[in-house]
């Protein structure tokens, strides 16, 4: 049995510490004051003493009123569900699959010694249409793409689009696809695929949520520019057989707005931390039509049970991310729109045949938590056709 500190005893998303450390912010400041009135005499040595320790008091109450706000904030986002995640404690992969797979028919493809890429080549490409920071799009390609023996072989590609402030170049980064990917494909779990690492926004600080509004259409440019680039450039997949989208956060629900909207387009598809409809702030929230909110609702096309047969997307949601799962009985509000809808799109999803979920009941709403389970949900989608 482990023992804890009083510390750990208090739950990181506890609102009664939130309030004790604003309580503190400004309690503190007064005592300070108090203190200075009732010591302002002495010698020298007194005096410095008193400077020192009124510098220290000082520091004390900048780093409580620091924590304050990291408390309030991270009480109404849940970034962090306990002080273990905040140290940077990372859950477990699952050593069982908490989902139903099939066993897909695995290519075997062997890498050959004179391969120029035994670990796959991480390539890219500059595109028009976004700003210079989200320009560079990255391409993973596998070993098996450089064999000769595949030297006309289109390969199946995952679109992975990133999360709220994601350039391509760190979508890997912030969660990392690349070494789960080629661990899948040397051990014949996965057909060789290649992976695309789009961008979560295409101007820098407008997240429009992959959708057209305010003149920068996101979603246009992913369908009509991106994709037929990548297509052009690389040996990848042309037919919705061979193409998938997946995605983090704002991407997951990129992801699942994608793969429902665009269901001739996209085998399937999967989300981590995913949420079901757009979520606008400024100046975006001003712009947008009702027409574009309907049109790019998961939650409200499964309501209305307006999803094709054919759509197949899979849900990863932490039930303590209080940005994805949210509570459907009393939902957090963001500039007068619900914020996060997993339990409520949970509710009205679990039964349909087009949707799956892995739930866990730890973690918070960042990357550390869902990372575990980006293997298992690559095979999830190899089973149909990844």
């Amino acid at each position: 049995m482990t023992t804890r500190t009083p510390l750990l005893l208090v739950g990181i998303m506890s609102p009664q510490l939130a309030w004790a450390m604003m309580g503190l912010a400004v309690l503190v400041p007064i005592l300070i004051g108090l203190w200075w009135g009732w010591r302002a005499t002495g010698g020298r040595l007194r005096r410095i003493g008193r400077g020192i320790g009124r510098a220290l008091l000082v520091f004390c109450c900048q780093l409580i009123a620091l924590v304050a706000v990291f408390l309030s904030v991270n009480n109404t986002y849940g970034f962090y569900t306990s002080w273990g995640e905040l140290v940077g404690e990372a859950p477990a992969a699952p050593r069982h699959d908490l989902v139903d797979i099939h066993s897909p028919q695995v290519k075997r493809i062997a890498i050959s010694k004179n391969n120029p890429q035994p670990d796959g080549l991480m390539a890219g490409i500059m595109m028009p249409g976004t700003d210079p920071r989200n320009a560079h799009v990255p391409v993973w390609l596998p070993p098996q793409y450089f064999e000769r023996s595949q030297t006309h072989t289109r390969f199946p590609v995952l679109y992975w689009i990133g999360g709220e402030g994601d350039s391509g170049d760190r979508d890997n980064i912030s969660i990392p696809l690349v070494g789960p990917a080629l661990n899948l494909i040397k051990n014949y779990q996965a057909n060789p695929f290649v992976i695309v690492f789009l961008p979560g926004e295409i101007r820098t600080g407008q997240d429009t949520e992959c959708t057209d509004v305010g003149g920068i259409k996101q979603q246009s440019w992913i369908m009509r520019t991106a994709i037929t680039r990548i297509q052009k450039h690389y040996r990848v997949g042309r037919t919705a057989a061979s193409k998938f989208v997946a995605g983090y956060s704002t991407g997951g629900y990129c992801a699942a707005n994608f793969t429902i909207k665009y269901h001739t387009e996209f085998r399937a598809g999967f989300g981590l931390a995913p949420y079901y409809h757009p979520v606008y702030g400024q100046p975006q929230l001003s712009q947008v039509t009702q027409q574009t909110r309907d049109e790019n609702s998961p939650i409200m096309r499964v309501k209305a049970r307006n999803v094709p047969s054919e759509v197949r997307f899979l849900s990863v949601m932490s039930r303590a991310d209080k940005s994805t799962w949210g509570d459907a009985a009393n939902p957090a509000m963001s500039y007068g729109q619900v914020w996060a809808d997993g339990q409520d799109f949970w509710n009205h999803a679990h039964t349909m045949g087009q949707f799956a979920f892995i739930l866990t009941a730890e973690g918070g709403h960042h990357t550390s938590t869902y990372t575990p389970f980006i293997s298992e949900s690559m095979r999830w989608l190899g089973q149909y056709g990844l």
